[in-house]
């Protein structure tokens, strides 16, 4: 079998600021693989069995290698970098454009492709369900935990206010929310091995893709103004010594 992880480098979040434009500050700040493509990630080397392999892909600029070597690092078997400047500025529709081209040329025979629920930068969430709906496949969101059974999977959805629990058909799009919270961590034999191994970088050419397909040209969104929200809450303070009249007082807020 061979599992598809598509994952994202995203600046360090707890590092970040936002500018009086409400745009956010990225200058200065390191990059990171994703949270949730790490549990996507965690997933998929759970679900892997002796003869599997488990191929993680990424779109940015070189400088998105690092993650990809991460990915490595841990575990994953084969990497791949889809860096172009056409692919620059893209919304979720161009984006998923680029993953389906890749999927479809280079691991067409994958058995699922496992996506993070959502990217700390760009918080939409939307990737894994456009990426399902343009591929055709079906989408099982907010997975928290996927077991194996032979060729079939298991998993388990979090709602929030209900978990359910369903089967997974082979080449279904799994986007993943939570995983085992004891994070993996290479060894130095794999540290090792991982320096010799190769990061296969694609650009549009390579995936056979029109310029006015990807990117900012092929992008149907364009994002007219970014504002940072304040809030503030004022409260009133109630003496609570008598429980009654504190009671009353509450009722009377219903």
């Amino acid at each position: 079998m061979r599992f598809t992880v598509c994952v994202k480098q995203v600046p360090d979040t707890t590092l970040i600021e936002v500018d009086g434009d409400g745009h956010l500050v990225r200058e200065g700040v390191p990059s990171i693989l994703d949270p949730c493509s790490e549990h996507a990630l965690e997933t998929a080397l759970r679900l892997k069995r002796d003869g599997d392999v488990v191929t993680v892909v990424c779109m940015g600029p070189d400088q998105a290698s690092e993650a990809l070597k991460t990915c490595l690092e841990l575990g994953a078997d084969e990497a791949y970098l889809l860096s172009d400047r056409a692919f620059a500025g893209a919304d979720v529709h161009a984006t998923c454009h680029t993953l389906k081209a890749f999927i479809e040329k280079t691991v067409p025979d994958t058995s699922l492709i496992l996506c993070g629920k959502q990217a700390s930068d760009g918080d939409t969430a939307q990737v894994p369900a456009e990426l399902a709906q343009t591929m055709g496949r079906q989408q099982f969101c907010y997975v928290v935990g996927m077991e194996r059974d032979g060729c079939s999977f298991t998993a388990v959805q979090d709602y929030t206010d209900e978990t359910r629990v369903c089967r997974v058909p082979e080449g279904s799009v799994v986007s993943v929310s939570d995983c085992e919270p004891n994070r993996r961590l290479p060894s130095i034999a794999r540290l090792m091995e991982v320096s010799g191994m190769e990061i296969v970088r694609l650009d549009r050419i390579a995936l056979g893709l029109g310029n006015y397909s990807v990117g900012t040209k092929g992008s149907r969104t364009r994002i007219v103004r970014s504002e940072a929200i304040g809030r503030t809450r004022a409260g009133d303070f109630i003496d609570g010594s008598d429980p009654g009249k504190a009671a009353e007082f509450i009722k009377g807020l219903f």
